[in-house]
């Protein structure tokens, strides 16, 4: 029997939906979307990244990556080069106005964070982001 009420892949949505669209009218005050947001995450906790490791770091499929990437250098937020050991793989690195921008929205992000999880203990926190790290690694089996 299908219950919505105690279906994960809604309440997964539902709740990535409601901070997404919170935190994305913070980013809208600086001209970004959180794609962006994720891009500048994942190079800030990373460091420079090749494009494949960026896609997934970020969930993002390659060619609205590759449009991010081209609209978020033209703005200065990072850069984008050949690799020098192959030169077909691009390495992306966020720029020093990158950087300063991630550090300035991270309190923001937190925050958000910081809210969603009011009331959680520590050792909950804990638990929640291992179950959600197994149902991600669960879920590659179903990418075909």
């Amino acid at each position: 029997m299908f219950d919505l009420a105690r279906f994960l892949p809604y309440h997964i949505n539902r709740t990535g939906v409601r901070l997404a669209s919170a935190f994305g009218d913070e980013l809208a005050r600086y001209d970004l979307a959180v794609p962006m947001w994720r891009v500048m995450a994942a190079l800030w906790h990373g460091g420079e990244q090749k494009t494949g490791d960026l896609m997934a770091a970020t969930s993002i499929e390659q060619s609205t990556l590759s449009r991010l990437v081209t609209a978020m250098e033209k703005r200065g937020l990072l850069t984008r080069r050949r690799s020098e050991s192959d030169a077909r793989t691009v390495v992306v690195k966020l720029t020093a106005e990158g950087n300063r921008l991630t550090k300035e929205l991270i309190p923001y992000a937190l925050r958000n964070e910081r809210i969603a999880l009011r009331g959680f203990s520590d050792a909950e926190i804990d638990l929640l982001l291992a179950m959600l790290t197994r149902i991600y690694e669960n879920a590659a089996d179903l990418e075909l």
